[in-house]
C-alpha cells in the first residue's frame, strides 16, 4: 500500500473520511511509526552490505558500518582475498570459556564473531592480520530498520501482509489520544495478533524450506 491508501484505510476505520479529528500530519507520522515498531518487533526486512575490515583490529561500531542495522543475521569473511568463509556466531561468555586470554591473542584469520546490541559492535574473533584484510573483505547479512515514508505515493518497504499491520497501530494510537480506551486495546489486540500471525507463517515456511533441502540432500 501506499501511505495514502494506508492512511485514508486508518481514517475509516478510525470513523472519519475528512481531518475532522486526526490531521494528515499526524496520521502520516504514526503511520512511520508503526514502520518502525514492526520492522523492530519483526525483523522483516533484510538485506546485507560489506564493510572493509582493519588489520589488527577486533571490534567496529555497526551504526558506523551500516546506520539502519537492526540485527546481524550472518557474517563472512573474504579469507586469504580468495573465499568467502561464514564466521561462527559466539558471545564472550563462550569465549571466556573457550579461549582464555583471548581479548589479547595475536591477529589473523577470523572465524568467529559475536555482536552486542547495547555496545553497538560487531566482534571478530581472531582479530584480522594484515593478511586478512583489504576492501569490503567482510559481508555482514542483517536486518534493517524501516525507510519514513515521505510521499502519499510512496509505498510502505514492508511486506504486503503487514500493511493492515500500520494500519491498526494508526488506529490504535489515534483512540488512545482521544481517551477510547477500549477502542485502542482492540485495535492493539489486531496489531499484535498480526505481528504474530506473520512470524508464524514465515517460521513454518522456514521449516518447510528446511526440510526440502534436507531431503534434497538425502537423495545422493
Amino acid at each position: 500500500m501506499t501511505r495514502e491508501e494506508i492512511r485514508d484505510l486508518s481514517r475509516k476505520r478510525l470513523g472519519e473520511t475528512t481531518s475532522a479529528f486526526w490531521s494528515d500530519a499526524e496520521l502520516n507520522t504514526w503511520i512511520n511509526d508503526a514502520g518502525h515498531d514492526i520492522a523492530f518487533r519483526t525483523k522483516c526486512l533484510r538485506t546485507n552490505g560489506t564493510m572493509t575490515p582493519v588489520a589488527d583490529t577486533a571490534s567496529y561500531v555497526m551504526s558506523t558500518q551500516f546506520p539502519d542495522l537492526l540485527s546481524v543475521l550472518e557474517v563472512y569473511h573474504f579469507t586469504d582475498g580468495l573465499t568467502w568463509q561464514k564466521l561462527d556466531p559466539t558471545n564472550r561468555t563462550d569465549l571466556d570459556a573457550t579461549h582464555q586470554g583471548w581479548q589479547s591473542v595475536e591477529s589473523g584469520t577470523p572465524y568467529e564473531y559475536y555482536w552486542d546490541r547495547e555496545e553497538n559492535v560487531l566482534y571478530l574473533y581472531v582479530p584480522p592480520s594484515s593478511a586478512q584484510v583489504g576492501t569490503d573483505y567482510v559481508k555482514v547479512y542483517y536486518t534493517k530498520d524501516y525507510v519514513d515514508l515521505s510521499a502519499d505515493e510512496s509505498e510502505s518497504g514492508l511486506p504486503d501482509r503487514l500493511h493492515w499491520a500500520q494500519v491498526d497501530y494508526v488506529v490504535s494510537t489515534g483512540y488512545e489520544t482521544r481517551g477510547h480506551g477500549d477502542k485502542s486495546n482492540d485495535a492493539w489486540s489486531k496489531y499484535f495478533q498480526r505481528l504474530h500471525d506473520y512470524q508464524v507463517e514465515r517460521n513454518r515456511e522456514k521449516e518447510d524450506d528446511d526440510l526440502i533441502m534436507k531431503n534434497y540432500r538425502n537423495i545422493w
